[in-house]
């Protein structure tokens, strides 16, 4: 097994995170943004007609675990300076 496959030990285990990776985030685009993958490649794997990498899945796995603290992109802050 090379270290960037997933053991095929239930496939089903890694759709249903993405999927829920998805609604954590807002949407399919989304969380192909966080991923950096094609969203056609993200509903292939959501659909479970493809196995994500390894690193996509550890991705979905940390937006699930941030729950509501999850964004897609971390957006640039800018804080507005007045004067006096």
């Amino acid at each position: 097994m090379a270290i960037a496959s997933l053991p095929r030990v239930n496939a089903g285990i890694y759709a249903d995170m993405l999927h829920r990776a998805a609604a954590t985030l807002g949407g399919v685009s989304r969380l192909a943004l966080r991923l950096e993958a094609p969203p056609e490649e993200v509903r292939k794997w959501i659909a479970g007609a493809e196995e994500p990498p390894l690193a996509a899945f550890l991705e979905a796995l940390d937006v699930v675990a941030q729950g509501p603290y999850a964004r897609g992109l971390r957006r640039l802050r800018v804080a507005a300076i007045r004067s006096g």
